[in-house]
């Protein structure tokens, strides 16, 4: 059986076609592996002069004063809800949404003014009538004190004239025994001056006596009209002591702040980032609303712990110029590291992760902040949370 002979071409052809699948294969290759970026990768801070002093790294857009997530509280449910729509500008304080509790805190904000009003009546009533029961024995002890002046007065000139009495009787009686025994002095007439100055000092006897009764009973008087005011000052204090004006404020005001909860209100001025609530959903699980104030920008930057070194070196000698890009941006982004407040002293797991099946998702990093200027921030408003690469580079 004769052999054919064989076709130069057909060689030609598959060599060809082995080199074009190789090369193919290695383009893949080349176009999957992640590529090197030029970064700093420790050791001393390279001096900026050099075309690959610059480090780079994956970063967020986000507010610099982060973005404010709008809670209910739980076991509520959203009432109503203004219409809000992201991008709407809300001020501190414009209300979010109102809650199904409010009608019934509102009722126990009525309820606590009705107690405490009736709290505060009862304390002026009881007020009103212990100053009536302090002023009636504050008259009486003052009507003892003046019938005190007025009678000790009378008993004194009741003492007063005894004793003249006694004085006049006893003379009387002297001189008719003075005349004894020139003079013939009947003896009747000695028994009456002698029983005249027995009678008038009975008389002082008894007048003392008065006066003596007198003085004693007003004072017990007066003591008794002071335990009387004193009681009835007890009884006013007691009053107030019970009056439930203290704990009865106390209620109002923990009712008004329930009742204010019920209002979800804008913490801050800001924008609306997304709405999540609607009327009749359950408060507590996630935010009704996400805001920001979008007036400042910021990248925040995770950089390799081995790059650490590096940007804080280049911080120490002034700002870090940053560069963010990302091609949903409608150009690069100009920023700035400012210092090393910007730069934290913790290193922690990455949250940004890179695209693609060969890229390390497990790195430990540091957050870098770069401050966006005035134009760039104005264009990063629109891109919160975007994920974007941050190229750092010193200070010229």
């Amino acid at each position: 059986m004769p052999v054919k002979p064989r076709r130069p071409g057909r060689a030609v052809t598959t060599v060809l076609v082995g080199l074009a699948a190789f090369a193919l294969g290695g383009a893949a290759v080349f176009f999957l592996l992640p590529k090197p970026v030029a970064t700093n990768t420790g050791g001393a801070p390279e001096s900026g002069t050099g075309p690959t002093a610059r480090v780079s790294a994956l970063g967020r857009l986000q507010p610099a004063g982060g973005v404010i997530p709008v809670y209910g509280p739980p076991g509520d449910r959203i009432a109503t809800m203004p219409p809000l729509a992201p991008g709407d500008a809300l001020k501190a304080g414009a209300t979010i949404a109102t809650l199904a509790s409010h009608d019934q805190r509102a009722a126990e904000v009525k309820v606590a003014e009705v107690q405490l009003e009736e709290a505060k009546a009862a304390l002026a009533a009881a007020k009103e009538a212990g100053a009536k029961k302090i002023a009636a024995a504050q008259a009486e002890a003052d009507q003892l004190a003046a019938n005190e002046t007025a009678d000790l007065a009378a008993l004194d000139a009741r003492v007063a004239l005894a004793a003249r009495q006694r004085e006049a009787a006893a003379r009387q009686l002297a001189r008719l025994e003075g005349l004894r025994p020139a003079v013939k002095v009947a003896e009747e007439d000695l028994e009456k001056a002698r029983l005249a100055v027995a009678q008038a000092q009975a008389e002082v006897a008894a007048a003392d006596a008065a006066r003596a009764k007198a003085a004693t009973s007003y004072a017990e008087g007066k003591k008794a009209a002071a335990a009387r005011i004193a009681t009835a000052r007890a009884e006013l204090a007691e009053a107030e002591a019970k009056a439930p004006i203290r704990s009865g404020e106390e209620r109002l005001t923990a009712a008004k702040k329930a009742l204010e909860q019920t209002i979800l209100k804008a913490p801050i001025d800001g924008v609306v980032l997304r709405v999540a609530g609607r009327p009749g959903q359950p408060t507590g699980m996630e935010p009704v609303i996400q805001m920001a104030n979008l007036g400042e920008m910021v990248a925040v930057a995770e950089v390799y712990e081995s790059d650490v070194e590096a940007v804080v070196g280049w911080l120490k000698r002034g700002p870090v110029a940053a560069e963010v890009t990302n091609p949903a941006l409608p150009g690069p982004l100009k920023g700035v590291v400012r210092g090393e407040a910007d730069v934290t002293r913790m290193i922690a797991r990455n949250a940004v992760f890179p695209a693609g099946p060969r890229e390390d998702a497990d790195r430990r990093v540091v957050e870098v902040t770069a401050h966006l200027d005035p134009a760039a921030a104005k264009a990063a408003e629109r891109f919160v949370g975007l994920q974007v690469t941050v190229t750092l580079t010193p200070g010229r």
